[in-house]
């Protein structure tokens, strides 16, 4: 006999194999997220909006649709088939309707925090093994024990420490498990990472984090904590030598781009200067289609066409400019740009309606580390940072509350 909640039994399972495979193997990701979406309808059937947030959490199912239904119909506009058009959209925005059909297993409290404390875990326990085959010599500095997971090393500790930095303050609870989870992330980050990402979104997120919490650190005793922390992590970060060669070779990289011809830029390899490029050649493709954009199946070759037109050798490697806002606006022209970042907007106004500080703050924390990185990186239209994406907005976002702010004894009460 099948037991009556067995697919929330399922979703434990598949929730937890899916945050162990994040940051390890692609196709691990696209099973358990397929094995996933085979259970939501069991989901959606017993899926209650709560009331007071209902029309919050509809604006922003809303604005993830009309998204969708507009990539569909700037590829139309652009000559292609519906069916092509459909296709496309799946490809490049399936996270974000994932969203949608994942909804109601999110909005299950013991779900959503069970998935995010295995994300916090598994992402300390890569950070630890990274650094120490990188102690140990298995691997160089900058390097990492599995493909994937250079891809958002820095943007998933980064955000995981500002988490764990808010969930402390926050029940003033700094156990020795929080502490060294924070500081095996920390120096996975300035000892074990090459991704200069993470660098920059930590000290852009830091004044952001202390904004919202601009009241509590307004107390002198929290302020003083804050400023010690502060120097302590410049002391220990500026022992790094990993961050100071890759902070070193993104100004070199930066000050040599504008010292090339047209030409020289177009082939250019660097880091920086790839991406310099993508943002000048991708300007020239959005002037004379900025209202609806090329759609996103023209976009590689017109792309690779603009780049060729400036003289680069291997136009082919041209296919994404690293740059989502500029992406968006290119293929979907300033329309999908306002949709896009009005679903992010929206997000942020439903989490100021949560009635848990720590799922508030978190949130708003991700999603701003989310806008900056975009500017450098995808992190919706990339497999793997997409759904990274995907799941840290329905962790957030779809319970009522997630219930951090509790006691241990609440806790067991209300799951």
């Amino acid at each position: 006999m099948i037991k009556k909640n067995w697919h929330i039994q399922y979703a434990f399972y598949i929730l937890f194999v899916l945050s162990c495979a994040l940051l390890t193997t692609v196709a691990g990701i696209n099973i358990f997220v397929l094995l996933l979406l085979l259970v939501a309808p069991w989901f959606w059937r017993d899926y209650k909006f709560d009331q007071f947030q209902k029309r919050y959490i509809l604006q922003f199912m809303y604005l993830i649709a009309a998204i969708c239904l507009w990539d569909v119909l700037t590829n139309c506009l652009a000559g292609n088939g519906f069916l092509k058009s459909m296709i496309a959209m799946e490809h490049d925005l399936r996270t974000f309707g994932f969203i949608l059909i994942l909804w109601p297993i999110f909005a299950i409290q013991r779900l959503a925090r069970f998935t995010l404390r295995v994300l916090l875990v598994v992402f300390g326990i890569i950070a630890a093994l990274n650094l120490f085959a990188i102690l140990l010599g298995f691997i160089n500095p900058g390097e990492y024990l599995w493909p994937t997971t250079n891809h958002m090393y820095g943007q998933m500790i980064v955000g995981s420490l500002f988490l764990l930095l808010q969930y402390s303050i926050d029940r003033s609870s700094f156990s020795w498990k929080k502490i060294l989870l924070i500081g095996v992330l920390f120096a996975g980050l300035i000892f074990g990472s090459g991704r200069r990402t993470g660098y920059l979104l930590l000290l852009a997120g830091f004044p952001v984090w202390i904004f919202l919490n601009r009241e509590r650190f307004s107390l002198k005793r929290y302020r003083w904590w804050v400023i010690l922390a502060l120097l302590g992590a410049i002391a220990f970060s500026i022992q790094s030598s990993v961050l100071q060669d890759r902070m070193t070779l993104a100004y070199q990289e930066f000050h040599d781009f504008f010292q090339l011809t047209t030409a020289e830029r177009a082939n250019i390899n660097t880091s920086v200067g790839i991406r310099l490029q993508f943002y000048i050649s991708t300007w020239e493709l959005i002037k004379d289609h900025w209202l609806v954009g090329v759609g996103s199946i023209q976009f590689p070759e017109l792309f690779q066409k603009v780049n060729l037109q400036m003289g680069a050798k291997m136009p082919e490697q041209f296919h994404n400019p690293h740059n989502e806002y500029l992406f968006m606006l290119a293929t979907k022209g300033v329309i999908g740009l306002l949709l896009y970042v009005g679903i992010f907007i929206q997000a942020c106004r439903l989490a100021m309606i949560k009635p848990d500080q720590i799922q508030r703050v978190g949130l708003l924390m991700f999603v701003y580390l989310f806008m900056v990185s975009i500017f450098m990186n995808s992190m919706m239209i990339d497999m793997e940072e997409g759904h990274f994406t995907m799941l840290i907005l329905l962790i957030f976002l779809a319970p009522v509350s997630l219930g951090l702010e509790q006691n241990k004894s609440q806790e067991k009460v209300v799951v």
